[in-house]
């Protein structure tokens, strides 16, 4: 299997113009401003959160992700404006991705419930290392020039979104990398990032017995050439703990689970069982989730909820 990692990169060269897509996550519920920048600024203060995910754990040079993302409303009177600053390193194989991303998103009052727009301006660095490529057949050649020899590309990202909250649902649409740029590695081999749109929504369900509490839910990611589907079921008791199960289409299946701590702190883990041949080779993938809330009384809008599931996202 890990000659699958070495196919992987040398797909992604063997054509002048190849494009790159945004790191899967399961727990997508707890990392939407690290994908929409319209959801900044719906928590109760300033929400600093980080989220880390191994992908197909077992194989060699597997996918590694890491998310930090900090976002509050400002003290502004004029107008409610959410305001947030996410960073995000994404590694395969030989190859890093770090994105850093400005988000404002003013938020409206209607209809009872909260819409914002949102838009992000940040920088996207890819670099690559192939000191140690190689392939079943030995070393590729390093004259080759469809490899980049040590390269690294900065480029200039957008991304924008719309968000609307109400007290028992939310729905939402996202689309990163709207300018696609590219990323020129040399004059003979180019990627670039391709847009990716996305559509999330839920209901929240308060049960007869009023400690629980239930948000099915569905995260929709395609490119306009592949679509991927997740359906997901989380269940709350007594805004503290939770656990829920997740089905993405053709790909895995989800379980998990966290807890809302003392002072807003809360955690989270999710394990992804694969549905696909890709279970004969990995064990799996793993995330973890942590988020911190302060509450500065800087409140706009309706009132917000105070679960872990914020009944917003």
């Amino acid at each position: 299997m890990k000659k699958l990692i070495a196919v992987v990169f040398c797909s992604l060269f063997t054509l002048p113009i190849l494009a790159q897509h945004d790191p899967q996550f399961s727990l997508n519920q707890f990392n939407m401003p690290a994908i929409s920048p319209a959801v900044v600024g719906l928590e109760n203060g300033v929400s600093a959160s980080a989220l880390i995910r191994e992908q197909w754990i077992g194989i060699e040079g597997r996918p590694s992700t890491r998310v930090f993302n900090v976002n509050s409303i400002l003290p502004w009177d004029a107008q409610a404006l959410g305001a947030g600053f996410t960073i995000m390193q994404d590694e395969l194989g030989f190859s890093k991705n770090i994105g850093m991303e400005l988000a404002l998103a003013p938020h409206f009052e209607v209809a009872g419930g909260i819409l914002s727009v949102g838009l992000g301006l940040g920088f996207n660095n890819q670099s690559f290392n192939n000191v140690e490529w190689s392939t079943a057949g030995g070393s590729l050649p390093s004259t080759d020039p469809l490899i980049p020899k040590d390269e690294s590309v900065l480029v200039f990202d957008l991304s924008a979104g719309v968000h609307y909250k109400a007290q028992d649902f939310y729905l939402g649409v996202a689309a990163r990398h709207l300018n696609g740029p590219t990323l020129e590695y040399n004059e003979n081999s180019s990627s670039f990032l391709k847009q990716n749109f996305y559509i999330n929504g839920g209901y929240h369900y308060t049960l007869p017995n009023p400690l629980f509490e239930i948000t099915p839910s569905v995260f929709i990611k395609s490119d306009l050439t592949a679509h991927q589907i997740d359906f997901n079921a989380v269940l709350e008791y007594n805004k503290q703990f939770w656990g829920g199960v997740s089905y993405r289409m053709s790909d895995a299946y989800v379980a998990m689970f966290g807890v809302n701590l003392i002072n807003g702190i809360s955690v989270g883990m999710a394990w992804d069982f694969p549905a696909n041949a890709l279970g004969t080779y990995a064990a799996g993938s793993v995330e973890f989730f942590g988020r911190y809330v302060f509450d500065l009384g800087l409140e706009s809008g309706p009132t917000r909820g105070t679960s872990i599931l914020n009944r917003g996202r």
